[in-house]
């Protein structure tokens, strides 16, 4: 008797836990870790998509920011996480294509500790400089540079931004000096400021003091202008061979991640990205939402990191 009640009770706990494995993902809070400081456009789209995604998910899914190391400290912390499809991390340009291009040590292997998810948007950069600055275009750059050699200044707040200066620096023949920030917002006041010259940054973050009259835009660096700065024109109409500098957001998870929550996770994202409050963030900030399939992500990274490449050998930039 004692027999078949061990049994049975052996037979419940087992089969209550094999129902437990088996419960359809997610059954616990989501983590999603973002590289960037609170407060940036970055941050605000990810939160956005969090909010969005929890409510189909039916889980929390909490942002958390870990600034640092150009995103290194936010990859490495995901790339050790267990791939159960509950640690995720917000991707963009900088934090994940850029830095084995310009550091000589990087904690995460990009290909091998991840895969793609799905994208979220596209992020539009530009050049900018105070309202009240005597450079009013990238020509007045140049010659006030060549002027005035080893004393005009960019800001450095993120790895895509320095690959895309010191390409201007090779294009142009000039000198103009990084000064590196640990996010755009510092690199914004250092601007306004005037301890800066010009400014690298993204359309959503630039928009305000854009609007505010308080920076003006020089030329977009990305491939395309864009509509809400329709007289704004881009460096490849300005003469700058090849230029293009497109910024992205996306979310990775650690490799190993069962398929079927990629699936789910990227299902989720593509709907939240199609929601009007998602469509109207995105305008707002200056953004397209695109979302990629984790086959084309993965393409368009690595589509990236050749051309990245091939733009810092270039322009002779070392490896620190």
């Amino acid at each position: 008797m004692k027999l078949a009640r061990r049994t049975f009770v052996l037979t419940t706990v087992l089969a209550a836990a094999s129902a437990h494995a088996q419960a359809p993902y997610p059954t616990q809070p989501i983590r999603l870790v973002a590289p960037f400081s609170p407060g940036s456009s970055s941050d605000v789209t990810a939160r956005a998509i969090a909010q969005k995604i929890e409510a189909a998910l039916g889980q929390p899914v909490v942002v958390e920011n870990k600034p640092g190391a150009n995103g290194g400290i936010a990859m490495q912390t995901v790339a050790r996480s267990k791939a159960d499809g509950y640690t995720l991390v917000i991707a963009t340009v900088s934090s994940t294509v850029v830095p084995s291009i310009i550091s000589k040590s990087v904690p995460f292997d990009l290909f091998k500790e991840f895969i793609p998810v799905a994208t979220m948007a596209n992020t539009p950069l530009l050049l900018t400089v105070a309202h009240d600055s005597p450079i009013r275009s990238v020509a007045d750059l140049v010659a006030a540079a060549k002027k005035a050699p080893n004393t005009l200044t960019y800001g450095n707040s993120a790895g895509l931004y320095r690959i895309a200066m010191e390409a201007v620096n090779y294009q142009a023949g000039i000198d103009l000096l990084g000064v590196p920030f640990k996010g755009s917002a510092q690199a914004a006041t250092e601007l306004l400021g005037g301890r800066l010259t010009v400014n690298p940054d993204a359309l959503g973050a630039a928009g305000p003091l854009l609007q505010g009259k308080r920076i003006r835009a020089l030329a977009m660096l990305g491939s395309n202008r864009t509509p809400s700065l329709p007289d704004v024109p881009t460096m490849q109409e300005l003469g700058y061979k090849g230029f293009a500098f497109n910024g992205w957001l996306g979310i990775l998870a650690p490799a190993g991640t069962p398929q079927a929550v990629v699936d789910r996770l990227h299902k989720e994202i593509a709907e939240a990205a199609k929601s009007p409050e998602l469509q109207a963030l995105y305008t707002r900030l200056g953004m397209e939402g695109t979302v990629l399939s984790p086959q084309s992500y993965a393409e368009e990274m690595k589509k990236d990191m050749t051309k990245y490449i091939a733009v810092a050998q270039q322009a002779g930039i070392e490896k620190e």
